[in-house]
């Protein structure tokens, strides 16, 4: 049976109308708080749109729910789940080894996986020292490639930046469904930063409140979507990924990143990490101006 399914626009807040064959949830399409798919879940995304292609890869390879979890049983099994495969010369790909899981190996797991569909779409192709690279490893913070993506900060941003594979910006009413969100719960950014990695699925605004829609992996169930009030996310920093194949460039990145390495130990300002991953901070809409107030009246003049 078909059905009209309204689809949130780019901005979250207008609806265009999309058929498909059965309920959004029914289909296994991320939904949001009314039940209604979300932009960017149709199932035929285009390879050469890299953000439609990761929330398609979403909806069609990656587990629900599996609990979250950050110790050294989830990080165990994420090294399991994207593993070098040496005798096949190849990466295995399993995410539904990955459970429990946390929000940086959620989002990187489904790169892996995206670039995965991308290169067998026929868009493009990465070499097999490419994907060695992209195996998930015990790499300290600002090694290797899954050491910058998992670093604190900017680590996911500051990779794509690095291998001129996208573009990051701040700007929420430039975000399509399936680009990387890093924001933050506080104002702190580095060593002492409570922050989150998402995938972004759109933005609405209900009863006057704005709300953010992403998936990820998120306390306490694991994968999965939420839908957050704005008003208590910090500091956005948005990734698309624009050219998958300058994943290639991974074999020329050096052992380290020193910068992601101290991300651990200093603070950082929001302005020296958008510079440093040539994301252009979004100037804040000026503050309305405050009522004079009503001039005296002009003292009358004495006969």
């Amino acid at each position: 049976m078909k059905i009209i399914a309204f689809v949130l626009s780019l901005t979250g807040l207008t609806l265009s109308a999309q058929t498909i064959s059965t309920s959004p949830a029914a289909a296994g399409l991320v939904t949001n708080a009314r039940g209604k798919a979300l932009a960017g879940t149709k199932r035929n995304a285009s390879a050469a749109d890299f953000s439609a292609l990761t929330v398609q890869t979403l909806n069609n390879d990656m587990p629900k729910n599996g609990g979250y979890g950050a110790g050294g049983g989830a990080g165990a099994n994420l090294r399991k789940a994207v593993m070098w495969n040496e005798e096949a010369k190849r990466l295995d790909i399993n995410p539904s080894i990955a459970k429990p899981i946390f929000c940086s190996g959620a989002c990187y797991l489904l790169l892996v996986k995206t670039l995965q569909n991308w290169e067998k779409s026929g868009a493009g192709k990465l070499t097999p020292e490419a994907w060695k690279q992209l195996a998930v490893r015990a790499q300290a913070d600002g090694v290797g490639v899954w050491g910058r993506a998992n670093a604190n900060g900017p680590g996911f941003s500051k990779l794509v930046h690095d291998l001129k594979a996208g573009v990051n910006f701040t700007d929420i009413n430039q975000a399509r469904p399936g680009d990387v969100l890093k924001f933050f719960w506080s104002e702190e950014i580095g060593a002492k930063e409570r922050g989150h990695i998402v995938i972004y699925l759109g933005h609405y605004v209900k009863d006057g409140v704005k709300y953010i829609t992403y998936w990820s992996a998120n306390k306490p169930d694991g994968y999965s979507v939420r839908h957050m009030e704005a008003s208590k996310m910090h500091h956005f920093i948005f990734t698309r990924i624009t050219n998958p194949q300058n994943f290639n460039n991974v074999v020329t990145l050096p052992k380290e990143d020193k910068w992601l390495k101290d991300m651990l130990s200093k603070s950082f300002s929001y302005e020296e990490v958008c510079a440093k991953v040539g994301a252009k901070i979004t100037a804040k809409p000026a503050a309305k101006p405050t009522a004079k107030p009503a001039p005296k009246p002009a003292a009358k003049k004495g006969k």
